[in-house]
């Protein structure tokens, strides 16, 4: 049981090396066996395919997957009244883990660079676990003419650019430092800020 996970260790450890180094489309089985250096019969008998494995490393590493039972949790506790707040913490615990790990980096960029039917499916979960929190709060947008959706891909799409092009280019993102606590602490207290405008303006239609 042991040498098993080992062996898968290997194997996901391989994947993400290969991404790293030459990017998605240099998958291929032979080479992530002989990166983990084992028989590649391996990687059929534990993950079945390449891209049973392929999942598996997404899964480790990209924020929505990893919390994925957190957030499903969250989305069925939401009510009227802390909707507004697991929001929040979902967009703030994203820009966190996304400034930190620069695997899932790894993983949008490819995302926005190329092209598969296994990313397109990760990109697909991704959009059903966030449709599941944002239904809870269309009956408080409903006719108030703010579009909270709109504002939330705003949103995550801003942490995305912000931290790919600051830590890509390695200088301040209108003119705030990423790589200081108190750049951090701007970000992230805006990200509910924003959130917390939002809710308040459609209050102001009801």
């Amino acid at each position: 049981m042991k040498d098993k996970e080992q062996t898968k260790r290997k194997l996901i450890d391989a994947v993400g090396a290969i991404i790293k180094s030459e990017g998605f489309g240099a998958l291929r089985v032979s080479k992530i066996a002989r990166h983990a250096g084992v028989d590649r019969k391996l990687i059929y008998r534990y993950f079945g395919n390449i891209n049973k494995l392929t999942e598996a490393y997404i899964i480790e590493n990209d924020y929505w997957m990893l919390f994925a039972e957190q957030l499903k949790n969250l989305s069925q506790d939401a009510r009227d009244d802390n909707t507004q707040l697991v929001i929040i913490e979902t967009l703030q615990g994203l820009f966190k883990y996304f400034y930190k790990e620069p695997k899932m980096q790894n993983l949008i960029l490819m995302e926005l660079t190329g092209s598969s039917h296994l990313l397109r499916s990760i990109h697909n979960v991704r959009e059903s676990m966030g449709q599941d929190i944002l239904g809870k709060t269309d009956e408080h947008f409903q006719n108030s003419g703010v579009n909270f959706r709109a504002v939330a891909g705003l949103l995550i799409g801003g942490i995305y650019y912000m931290v790919l092009h600051t830590l890509n280019n390695g200088y301040n993102f209108v003119d705030v430092n990423l790589e200081s606590e108190e750049g951090m602490k701007a970000i992230s207290e805006t990200l509910g800020n924003v959130v917390d405008w939002a809710f308040a303006a459609a209050e102001k239609h009801k």
